[in-house]
């Protein structure tokens, strides 16, 4: 029997997935990112939707169950909430969308609030928080909503059940939804119910058991779903949250940590737990009372009630950890006469003058400020006498240069500059050295700053010069990515101040002494918690972070997956209570397990290269989404090495199997870093396209039905990789969506909204026979061609509806085992994928009655925005069906020429002397432009003369040309006029009518 198709291959609600995604990248408190440092992450809202809809039938299609659409209709049909808009709001013309079973599960999934939407057709902005509706499924506040996550759960489970038994009922599935879901939850209350339940009796090993059982049993009625390159965990853990057997890998032995901080630990053991006092007092002390009253926990009846066991648990250890170390080495960070403890130490590393009869040791600066604010500025003002360099703290604009210039010193003593090449030398023969600057130290009334005491350069001076230091070198061929490596700092080791180590080394050491009395299982959960703050603490206590003047706060390294050199850095004070600090650092954590622990449902998961078949059986799996590398893009096991080194002390003895080697695992790793195959590039490239094309294979293998892929790459090379691996493992793509999923902002002014990420949805699929190119051609173009009026009608417009057409058209291809031409050459997945473009250009601009530069300005701007684009592609634009030349596009100042790169060129820079759009002979878009150019100059009596001639009734093309730019362009200075003149259209046409009397005869209204 033919499968119904999946929701993620018909419709998705991008805009909404965009918005509710690019706003996750600003949460923080409890957010998964606030974990541990990983890099590209999927945002959670576009997981959750991909995920979701990965799962559930479209119900629209004749062979979806007839239970699933009664569990639509019950559960989503009669709930204004999720009723489709009456008025598409991200639209420029009316757009009424249908009440359907299938639109109501796009608004399910995500939809703009009633405030956003009015917002939206007014042309105003809206708080991120308020963008979409209560209630939407990938909204931040519904990730713990039981009554959101159990509609959510029970589709899935009614789709998953119905699709293996059509003939059942939605009543009889969603009873037994209920009567499962029920054993979990009255499973859970027998056992968190138990007094002292850490104490492992028989009652509560049955009671325990009982639990797991009920879980088995509700996640057995569920579809499975796995990600190959789980990384940061962000798709295990909302495949998790919906209630799935979700499975992870990831050949990472960091990212596996990560995983398991992520989306097991939390969820298995993040539960409450009730203590007698006597049993309490017995595991922690005073220490332990202390924090129940700092928690506002209180002792009733002689039983203590822990909301969660673990989160309680990691910040006691942890504290007792901190606090040990604290007596050991807390002498090393003093407070001032008043008390005062500082919250960091700004450092700058110092280099000898190259002038033999200078020799002054001058600190590296680029610059002085210390805080440079609207409302603040401080800096350090140099006292230089003769080659004796000392600072004062000043208040106020500096003028001055810095010293380090370029990576050239320039020697304030005598003007000598001591040259990069120099520089590097004396850092390679460790003739550098470091100098205390300036101390800092917040106050109520904000940061404020010192010079040293004297007792600060005492204590310094007494700190051990030769302690243990991590040994292990870093990737030195990856240039990219450190180039600590050409300044002499080639281990990881010396990353770090002498206190620096000498404070890591204490905590390390008393983490080794210390004892948590626990279940073994349960033991290792909370240790590898302790692991992870110390990870924390290491790469936010480097001698290679910022001091951020703008925010006054301390930036680590790595969060552009680097390390660069820096000659400046902040140390932090551990010991403080800060940004930066420890105990900061263990609130983020806390956080988090509070945050991720309402789920029963957790993760599995596998610290391995995916690949092998033989991980899952044929078939069994339901689902794969996942977020695979993109060649030499993020050097994964290179800068997750720092973590590396320190986990290895931490945990090593926890997880030997996970830390055997000395260093990452490289060479298997899925990417094409040509320093890991002998500086070969091809090699590189040739490694990372057969490993993919091999794990696509396993999938390929392993799943029965939707593989869900997410790319961050929108080019035609990246396309074209990912098109092969997934043609070659032989599955076939059945729909692609596009979704901004960051925070662009810099960027938005000039380029297409979308240019961060792509899910293509693929299946398992046969392929035969040869396919003629003639044939191929047509099918590609009557496919388009619905897709481009089925998702029009649902408000897909620009970037993102041609994203969607290059699915439809390598699901055509890929019914082939080969495409050929006439001649017997192949068709290339590059050439398919232009013709995708021609067909959707086409399908795009059917039935557009306006002149042939207008259709090149609306048509390129949907397909490339305004952003630069190759000079070449204004060729191969006028290829497709235009009877238009390259020459007159630039002469006609519709591109602009920028070296080898063009973009479209925007109205300020076409409405010029040459082009002016003021007669009725001109082509519409130069006449739109002018409308825009007067309107912007609030030159009432030209534009509204214009109008008379061009567009003095509302369904003149001038008009349809105005919402077609609305729909299209990005932010900016051309949307404002446009917007302008479209929420002041009725006025305008009515103002020309009744104020200018008599014909326009002429061709020319002489402006």
């Amino acid at each position: 029997m033919t499968k119904a198709k999946k929701l993620i291959e018909v419709a998705m609600p991008i805009k909404e997935i965009s918005a509710e995604s690019v706003r996750d990248k600003s949460i923080r408190h409890g957010h998964i990112s606030t974990l541990h440092l990983w890099w590209a992450r999927r945002p959670l809202p576009v997981c959750r939707a991909v995920i979701f809809a990965s799962l559930i039938p479209d119900p629209l299609d004749e062979q979806c169950p007839q239970a699933f659409k009664d569990a639509i209709q019950e559960l989503l049909g009669n709930d204004p909430l999720y009723a489709p808009y009456p008025d598409i709001p991200y639209t420029a013309i009316y757009d009424p969308m249908p009440d359907n079973l299938r639109n109501r599960l796009l608004m399910f999934i995500g939809k703009f609030s009633p405030v956003c939407q009015a917002n939206m057709l007014k042309g105003k902005n809206t708080a991120s928080k308020e963008q979409l509706s209560e209630g939407c499924l990938i909204k931040w506040e519904s990730k713990n909503d039981k009554v959101v996550l159990t509609k959510a759960r029970k589709l899935i489970w009614v789709a998953y059940n119905a699709g293996q038994n059509p003939d059942a009922s939605f009543i009889s599935l969603s009873q037994s939804f209920d009567a499962a879901y029920q054993a979990i939850e009255e499973a859970e209350n027998n056992l968190y119910s138990c007094i002292d339940r850490h104490l492992e009796t028989n009652t509560i090993k049955e009671k325990e058991t009982a639990l797991q059982a009920a879980i088995d049993c509700f996640q057995k009625q569920m579809p499975s779903v796995f990600d190959p390159f789980a990384g940061g965990g962000a798709i295990p853990l909302e495949a998790a949250r919906l209630g799935c057997r979700s499975y992870g890998n990831d050949i990472n032995p960091v990212a596996h940590i990560i995983e398991k901080g992520s989306v097991e630990f939390p969820q298995k053991y993040g539960k409450p737990i009730r203590y007698t006092e006597e049993e309490f007092r017995r595991i922690y002390g005073k220490e332990g009372i202390d924090m129940l009253i700092a928690k506002g926990i209180s002792i009733s009846n002689g039983i203590i009630d822990i909301p969660n066991r673990l989160s309680f648990d990691v910040e006691y250890y942890a504290k007792q950890l901190l606090a040990m170390t604290e007596k050991e080495v807390g002498y090393l960070y003093p407070a001032d006469e008043n008390g005062n403890k500082p919250i960091a130490y700004y450092w700058a590393r110092t280099a000898t003058c190259s002038n033999p009869s200078c020799k002054a040791e001058v600190p590296l600066l680029k610059q002085f400020y210390l805080a440079n604010t609207k409302s603040k500025q401080i800096y350090l003002s140099p006292i230089i006498k003769g080659t004796d360099i000392q600072f004062e703290i000043k208040e106020g604009s500096c003028n001055l240069d810095g010293w380090n210039n370029r990576c050239n010193l320039v020697c304030p003593c005598c003007g000598s500059i001591t040259t990069t090449n120099q520089l590097k030398q004396r850092f390679k023969n460790k003739l550098a050295k470091e100098r205390l600057l300036a101390v800092i130290i917040d106050t109520q009334s904000g940061k404020k700053y010192r010079l040293p005491t004297e007792n600060e350069y005492r204590i310094l001076s007494s700190v051990p010069a030769n302690q243990t230091r991590p040994t292990e070198r870093m990737e030195v061929g990856n240039n990219r990515n450190f180039n600590t490596p050409g300044w002499g700092i080639e281990l990881y080791g010396e990353m770090f101040s002498d206190r620096q180590i000498c404070f890591l080394n204490a905590l390390i050491n008393n983490l080794l002494k210390t004892k948590v009395y626990s279940e073994k299982n349960y033991n290792k959960a909370l240790l590898t918690y302790i692991a992870i703050l110390i990870d924390r603490i290491a790469i936010a206590n480097t001698s290679f972070g910022v001091w951020h003047t703008g925010g006054e706060k301390l930036e680590r390294p790595m969060g552009r997956q680097a390390i660069p050199m820096v000659f400046d850095y902040p140390e932090s004070n551990p010991f403080c209570t800060s940004s930066g600090s420890a105990i900061n650092q263990l609130e983020w954590l806390t956080r988090y397990i509070d945050s991720e622990s309402h789920t029963p449902f957790y993760s599995n998961l596998h610290n391995a290269s995916s690949g092998e078949k033989e991980q899952f059986s044929a078939k069994s799996i339901t689902s794969v989404v996942t977020d695979p590398p993109y060649y030499d893009a993020i050097a994964y096991a290179d800068i997750s090495e720092f973590f590396y080194v320190w986990l290895k002390k931490t945990l090593g003895n926890l997880y030997p199997l996970n830390f055997a080697t000395p260093f990452t695992p490289k060479i298997e790793e899925c990417t094409a870093l040509k320093h890991h195959h002998n500086n070969n590039d091809t090699k590189a490239k040739r490694h990372f396209e057969n490993k993919l094309t091999s794990i696509f294979k396993a999938i390929e293998y392993q799943t029965s039905d939707i593989v869900s892929i997410m790319f961050a790459h929108q080019s035609t090379e990246a396309w074209t990789t990912l098109c092969n691996s997934i043609l070659y493992s032989k599955m076939n793509i059945t729909g692609s969506w596009a979704t901004d999923t960051e925070m662009t902002t810099a960027l938005k002014g000039k380029m297409a909204a979308l240019e961060s990420s792509v899910t293509v949805s693929c299946r398992p699929s046969e392929r035969s026979g040869y396919g003629s190119f003639k044939q191929v051609k047509r099918a590609i173009e009557e496919k388009v061609n619905k897709e481009v009026e089925k998702l029009y009608g649902l408000g897909f417009r620009g970037a993102d509806l041609l994203t969607a057409c290059f699915g439809q058209a390598v699901s055509e291809f890929g019914k082939y085992e080969k495409v050929e031409k006439a001649d017997g050459s192949e068709v290339t997945v590059a050439e398919l994928l232009e013709l995708a473009k021609t067909a959707a250009f086409n399908a795009l601009l059917k039935g557009f009655e306006g002149d042939e530069y207008t259709k090149f300005y609306i048509g390129w701007l949907q397909m490339n925005g305004m952003g630069e684009t190759d000079f070449d592609d204004a060729a191969k634009f006028t290829r497709i069906g235009m009877n238009i030349d390259v020459s007159d596009i630039f002469h006609h100042h519709l591109l602009i020429k920028d070296g080898n790169k063009q973009h479209l060129a925007s109205y300020t820079e076409r409405i010029t002397g040459e082009i002016q759009g003021t007669s009725i002979s001109d082509p519409l878009i130069d006449q739109v432009q002018q409308a825009m150019m007067l309107w912007s100059k609030e030159n009432r009596p030209k534009l509204l003369r214009l109008i008379k001639l061009i567009g003095s009734e509302a369904n003149n093309n001038f008009w349809r040309v105005l919402a077609s730019l609305k729909e299209l362009l990005p932010d900016g200075d051309d949307l404002k006029q446009v917007s302008g003149l479209l929420a002041n259209s009725e006025e305008l046409i009515q103002s020309c009518q009744k104020n200018i009397t008599g014909q326009a005869t002429q061709m020319n209204l002489g402006f």
